[in-house]
């Protein structure tokens, strides 16, 4: 029952950061109308979520205290997954459409299966394969072929599905029972956050909100996507596993859809319907064989 209980906990965790996930373009529309480029607001919302971060690890952890032998590798999860993902994905929209770049991205579970397969010689279920090839299947359909396609951005984007499937592939290698939670979130948003300021210094990127609100709207962003969503993936794909928590992020699109359709009044496409309903059943899937093996 115990085992159940954390397979249940693993599942809701990896969707409800999907469900915020989703809700993070949206978000970043009015932050970059207030002068803040890509590349600031990724540095942003690891930095402004270190405060609250090392708030929870206290509370959770009692102690911010962390070996360097268990702190210094953490800067390679921290560079795929809290650097390159984010600036290769943010830099996709600025030459493809947004949608266009989000099917490139999500990629990843594939990715991370064949990862699993050819490099750590992983064995998966009949159910997980199909749930990967459904789960595909209808990410492609978000895709519209009358858009215009630039093979840079294409390139950056397959980059950013390449980066986040490298991440997830490690993220349980770096989680012990002592630095686990807030605390290795805390480290995690703070190698992200000295990472990207040195890249922001360097290359004359660091564009900083021009009002208060601006500010104001950053901090939101960063309490709801790193102390949120990232917080959530992680704790998600340490309780069932990166693969299993990779499907269950393409939710993450569909929630773009929902929001497009009932605040920015989108039309509702035939295919992406179709496609989100087939993301939902690959999830459904993958949940319901999982729960069913473990309860044998």
């Amino acid at each position: 029952m115990q085992m159940k209980n954390k397979q249940l906990a693993g599942y809701a965790c990896a969707i409800l950061s999907a469900v915020i996930y989703g809700c993070m373009p949206l978000m970043a529309n009015y932050i970059y109308a207030d002068g803040v480029n890509a590349l600031t607001l990724s540095l942003l919302r690891n930095l402004l979520a270190l405060p609250s971060l090392a708030i929870l690890a206290l509370l959770q952890k009692k102690t911010l205290k962390c070996a360097p032998r268990v702190l210094l590798p953490l800067g390679l999860p921290a560079l795929f997954g809290g650097v390159l993902t984010p600036v290769l994905l943010f830099g996709s929209y600025a030459l493809i459409p947004s949608g266009t770049a989000t099917v490139f991205h999500f990629a990843y579970p594939c990715i991370v299966l064949l990862i699993g397969l050819i490099f750590l010689r992983k064995k998966f279920s009949a159910s997980t394969l199909i749930s990967v090839l459904i789960c595909f299947v209808g990410i492609l359909l978000f895709y519209d072929p009358s858009q215009a396609l630039d093979p840079i951005g294409a390139a950056l984007a397959l980059g950013s599905a390449l980066a986040f499937a490298i991440y997830v592939v490690l993220l349980p290698r770096f989680q012990t029972e002592q630095f686990s939670g807030f605390l290795f979130c805390f480290y995690f948003a703070l190698w992200s956050s000295v990472i990207l300021l040195v890249i922001c210094l360097a290359t004359g990127q660091l564009c900083l909100p021009s009002s208060l609100l601006g500010w104001g709207l950053c901090l939101l962003f960063a309490t709801s996507v790193t102390t949120g969503a990232v917080v959530l993936f992680q704790q998600g794909a340490l309780l069932i596993g990166g693969e299993k928590a990779s499907i269950l992020s393409s939710l993450e699109p569909i929630t773009g859809v929902v929001i497009g359709i009932a605040l920015l009044q989108d039309p509702a496409k035939p295919l992406v319907l179709i496609g989100s309903a087939l993301v939902i059943a690959s999830s459904i899937l993958i949940a319901v064989t999982d729960l069913r093996a473990k309860h044998k």
